[in-house]
């Protein structure tokens, strides 16, 4: 496998540990962008669009990501320059969206997750395909 999924989403993790490589970055949506911009930068490529599912980034605290793992070379791989483009668009994006009101309720956090792992899923399919 080529790629890795990069996710704060406990259920993510839960679905896809044994079966893929999976980075668990505990913090917010906007951990996840920086992570990935900053894996971006050491060579790796945006395999799904950072914002995608059309779920803005003040709607869920959850993130998860295909991205692949730099190529292995003995040079410093360039950066991907329409994934730096869009990583850094995702986080302009979330930057305006922070909302001040902390979502805690536990229920409303779970389906949150459910959403994003049933975004990811199908992401998943596409890619081991």
């Amino acid at each position: 496998m080529g790629y890795f999924i990069l996710t704060n989403n406990v259920q993510v993790l839960e679905e896809f540990g044994s079966t893929h490589e999976v980075c668990f970055v505990d913090g917010s949506l906007n951990d996840v962008l920086l992570r990935a911009r900053d894996l971006i930068n050491e060579g790796s490529v945006l395999l799904v669009h950072p914002l995608y599912g059309s779920v803005k980034p003040n709607e869920t605290p959850y993130r998860s990501l295909l991205i692949s793992k730099p190529a292995c070379t003995s040079d410093v791989a360039a950066a991907d320059p329409e994934s730096v483009r869009l990583i850094g668009n995702a986080i302009t994006t979330c930057r305006k969206f922070i909302d001040k009101k902390k979502i805690t309720d536990p229920k409303l956090l779970q389906d949150f997750q459910v959403v994003d792992l049933s975004l990811l899923k199908s992401a998943v399919a596409s890619a081991d395909q």
